[in-house]
């Protein structure tokens, strides 16, 4: 852009200096020079894609094999792009062009490929959006895959079971926090965001060691609210990463995050000069400060890439735990006799106000059940990471895919598609547990985590903390709509926004008479 400026102007230099043309005269040619140009070049490049492009064969909307910015359009419309890409899905079938060099692929067989623990695929452009200096770059954004595998091993040791064990009482003190604040109200709560101060107070505990006080206060934290109000914007500028990455570079246009980005590294730098080689890490981010410390091969490689990683750890960690918890409370309130089976077992169980402990929780396997249902009926990130095949190009069934091709399964559609889900649409969590044979779960396609090398690394602690927030919510209350909801728009107005953004949902939590 830098460079087109310069020659415009240069051009209308030469034409008054060597032609002897009037300003207005050389503005107008330069003008008109320009135009032409732009045009040329454009038409060239749209005739180009979609008559002689690899990926020319493949159906989709015209303008999407054009430009991302019919997927940028798309996005801006409702913010519901996974809702777009069903439409396209329908009218196409299982692959559908949605970019000038981008495949969205509905099969179960694309799943292993493009993301299992033995596929050739890496991280695709997309991953170079916030830059591509892999020595900058949290783990998330890093498309080099030894980087990745190194740095990975870091992040294992702040989600192992030993760490895990420390982070559990941590986590029942928020929450009972929780459960004390629906005790003192006779009112409704809004579990989308009270499901989101609790994931966000536990992952400022756990992955920061710091007490972001949003139960308590029943406000958010400032820094993560300018993140918020921001995500709408950042979700519909993803679906073009190259701009997000020129317009991130202008001065004051990540102005909404600033707060948040200090935030985060004024806590390294805080945890930076008080730190004890001889203390156990007690949170994630002291796990990755000890790696830096220790100068293991583990280690974010520069500052800029631990603030980026404390980042990562805060954001992501908290957001797909509060959306998975708000999405389980709401199939408590919609399925009252399912929310009965689940309190029998847990007072089976756990006997007493005093008898609750994790092991026993970990026991009631129809909790896991329960998660697992919501995560397949509402995933945290609607749409898979884009992965890029490898050069010589790739087959999925009898489809093949040339090489260099950005290829992505919408998570949201394949969790529900009736090819592979008996009863895809309803919430049946047995067929995670006494039904799975029956209704054949093993043989369908389940990624909330994603699959293989890029997997989440926090799984296990997010089920942690579903598992003792669930628990402890199911045992204590009978969760049913407030007068006047009825879930409709939590359902059916959930916005795509990078992660995902919830509508309010009112319910109210009814102590029950034995607690």
């Amino acid at each position: 852009m830098a460079l087109s400026t310069a020659v415009y102007f240069g051009l209308i230099y030469a034409l008054i200096q060597v032609e002897g043309q009037s300003l207005s005269g050389a503005f107008w040619a330069s003008t008109m020079f320009a135009t032409c140009f732009n045009i040329t070049t454009l038409s060239s490049i749209a005739i180009y894609r979609l008559f002689f492009h690899r990926c020319r064969n493949f159906p989709g909307p015209l303008p999407a094999k054009i430009s991302r910015f019919y997927a940028a359009y798309l996005s801006a419309k409702d913010v519901q792009y996974y809702k777009e890409l069903a439409k396209v899905h329908e009218k196409y079938g299982d692959f559908v062009r949605t970019g000038p060099r981008e495949i969205s692929i509905l099969r179960k067989s694309a799943v292993p490929l493009i993301y299992g623990p033995n596929s050739e695929m890496r991280k695709s452009t997309w991953y170079g959006q916030t830059g591509n200096d892999l020595k900058k770059t949290s783990i998330h954004m890093t498309r080099d895959h030894e980087s990745h595998k190194q740095r990975r091993r870091a992040w294992d040791r702040g989600f192992s079971m030993k760490a895990l064990a420390t982070y559990e009482p941590r986590i029942k003190i928020k929450a009972d926090a929780f459960m004390r604040q629906l005790r003192q109200s006779t009112k409704p709560f809004d579990a989308s965001a009270w499901s989101m101060f609790y994931s966000f107070d536990v992952m400022g505990e756990v992955g920061l060691g710091k007490d972001f006080n949003n139960l308590t206060s029943g406000q958010e934290h400032p820094a993560i609210k300018g993140v918020h109000d921001h995500m709408t914007m950042l979700g519909i500028l993803s679906t073009v990463p190259w701009l997000l990455n020129v317009l991130s570079s202008i001065p004051g246009a990540a102005a909404g995050y600033s707060s948040f980005f200090h935030f985060c590294s004024s806590e390294i730098r805080a945890k930076n000069k008080a730190w004890d080689n001889e203390n156990y890490p007690q949170d994630i981010i002291s796990w990755l400060l000890k790696a830096v410390k220790d100068k293991d091969i583990s280690a974010s490689p520069s500052p800029e890439a631990l603030e980026d990683d404390t980042r990562v750890v805060i954001i992501a960690g908290s957001e797909t735990t509060a959306t998975t918890l708000a999405g389980a409370l709401y199939y408590l309130a919609r399925c009252p006799e399912k929310q009965k089976k689940l309190q029998r077992l847990l007072d089976h169980t756990i006997q007493g106000n005093n008898a609750w402990t994790y092991e026993k929780v970990k026991s009631v396997t129809y909790i896991d059940d329960w998660i697992s249902e919501t995560l397949r009926l509402r995933p945290a990130l609607l749409t898979g990471g884009p992965r890029e095949t490898p050069s010589r190009g790739t087959k999925i069934d009898e489809v093949f895919i040339p090489g260099n091709t950005n290829v992505l399964i919408p998570v949201s559609l394949i969790h529900r598609d009736p090819r592979w889900w008996q009863k895809a649409e309803d919430f049946v969590p047995e067929r995670f547990g006494e039904e799975r044979a029956e209704m054949g779960t093993d043989q369908a396609p389940y990624l909330p985590f994603s699959l293989g090398a890029y997997s989440c690394p926090g799984k296990n602690l997010a089920q942690l903390s579903l598992r003792i927030a669930l628990s402890t919510i199911v045992q204590n209350f009978d969760v049913s709509f407030a007068p006047g909801e009825t879930g409709e728009k939590f359902d059916r107005e959930v916005l795509d926004t990078f992660t995902v953004t919830l509508p309010p949902l009112q319910l109210q939590f009814q102590p029950r008479e034995h607690s």
